[in-house]
């Protein structure tokens, strides 16, 4: 938080003695400082609607009168105390507060130094950008850096690879031990630029923390699914998010059924940008995908029948749909939430870029990886709805929608920091490049916003 919205430099002259003010007058900047100190812990500084078109998590303030909450706090442990039960209890906001002191201690300490840009460095190679490499990784905690005692630091012996290996995993890297160009500017990124990234993600759990935890998340930065049953991870699995310019949209939502073998209908906007130009260029580029062309009362046409170079000038008076099959853009199944976005889970057949690190490859969906153990789990049924018979149904290459017994919530969140349980933080990329800007904001002078409060007590 920022402390000058809080009148943090007068509060301290007050209570140093080199600010004195009359009674009234300073009666009014503490209640000022405490009213906007409350304000931020139960809604957060930034209203996410602010910058995120498809928020649509809400946030109820219990419709309590000012004074009888102020005669509890002081009658149950004082204004700190208070102040501390508005605070989000998950061990994310704790875990990523903690953080936050001890980068902002490294930075006040000087932070990290530089590994100079260079030729991509590897085991067995010496020099001084290694020992550069070595102090960069110690300055951040990882004493598994350090050379041993009587070796060269300036060599890259296997002790230095394993830790570089252990920062590429922590920010999210393709983790070979090799420090190439992504590498060094993932060291090089200022000290200053990560306390940001850290105060960004701890206003993201002041505004999110009513998830349930029952629940499917999708971290969309993180590119990761997860499901969780009573706080217990029981799924994780990679994900393919939107590209930049599609991206994934932040809601949240109920998924209610799932949908075997599943049909695709191309939405307009890939059969404008992607689809019609494809047909342009090769006539059978729908037969290569097995897909139809249909009148919008489901009678098929042939393609060769089609005028192409009509479209878009006029409006397209068809439907492309693919048919079932391993070559389905949805795969063999989809998890169906339905929502004005049109966003859904589903499988796909292009596994192999689960393996890239970063995985922006999709007109907005997410595509999960082992989408037939996250439908086992899902459809909570273990005499009729095993692995095998999820595989089986899947076999028969006939579309089968089948509800979940309990619909289950689905969150679609943006994280581009993690703090696990040990104190260790992974940075994520930003691939929609939405942290500068809420960084941007939250630096701003506050301006308070009775509306926001006010829907958050109405619950609207």
């Amino acid at each position: 938080m920022n402390g000058q919205d809080y009148h943090q430099q007068q509060v301290r002259d007050l209570l140093d003695g080199s600010l004195s003010l009359e009674i009234p007058a300073r009666d009014l900047l503490l209640t000022d400082s405490l009213v906007r100190l409350t304000y931020h812990y139960a809604l957060g500084k930034v209203d996410p609607r602010d910058y995120v078109a498809s928020w649509n998590f809400e946030r109820e303030l219990p419709d309590t009168d000012p004074v009888a909450w102020m005669g509890q706090v002081i009658a149950n442990g004082g204004i700190g105390a208070g102040l501390d039960r508005l605070k989000p209890t998950t061990s994310t906001y704790k875990n990523m507060v903690r953080a936050l002191a001890r980068y902002r201690a490294l930075a006040a300490a000087g932070g990290w130094g530089r590994v100079d840009e260079g030729p991509t460095l590897r085991v067995g190679d010496s020099g001084p950008r290694v020992a550069q490499l070595r102090q960069r990784l110690l300055a951040e905690g990882d004493q598994g850096a350090a050379a041993a005692v009587g070796t060269d630091p300036q060599a890259f012996d296997p002790g230095l690879e394993q830790a570089v290996v252990r920062f590429q995993r922590r920010y999210r890297l393709d983790a070979d031990g090799i420090v190439g160009k992504q590498t060094v500017a993932a060291m090089n990124m200022p000290i200053e630029r990560r306390v940001g990234q850290l105060r960004v993600n701890l206003e993201r759990a002041r505004v999110l923390r009513d998830i349930s935890d029952t629940a499917v998340v999708v971290d969309i930065a993180g590119f990761e699914v997860s499901m969780f049953r009573d706080g217990q991870r029981l799924f994780w699995g990679r994900a393919q998010v939107g590209r930049p310019y599609r991206s994934t949209p932040v809601f949240s939502d109920t998924i209610t059924y799932i949908e075997f073998n599943p049909t695709w209908t191309v939405p307009p906007t890939i059969f404008k940008n992607d689809v019609l130009p494809a047909v342009k260029r090769d006539p059978d580029y729908l037969a290569k995908r097995d897909m139809q062309v249909l009148t919008m009362d489901g009678r098929e046409v042939d393609p060769a029948t089609v005028d192409w170079d009509l479209y878009p000038r006029q409006g397209f008076p068809y439907m492309i749909r693919q048919r079932p099959g391993p070559a389905n853009a949805l795969g063999r199944l989809k998890i169906m939430f339905p929502n004005e976005h049109m966003v859904y889970l589903h499988d796909t057949p292009s596994r192999n870029l689960f393996n890239r690190s970063e995985r922006t490859f999709s007109s907005g969906c997410i595509r999960v990886e082992n989408a037939e153990q996250l439908a086992v789990l899902l459809l909570d049924d273990p005499e009729q709805w095993d692995l095998n018979r999820v595989n089986a149904t899947i076999g028969d290459r006939q579309t089968r929608r089948v509800s979940l017994r309990e619909p289950l919530p689905v969150y679609l969140v943006y994280w581009t920091v993690q703090v696990n349980d040990d104190g260790e933080v992974e940075f994520k990329r930003d691939p929609y490049g939405r942290d500068t800007l809420m960084l941007d904001i939250l630096d701003q002078p506050l301006v308070p916003d009775a509306g926001r409060m006010d829907r958050a007590v109405s619950g609207g």
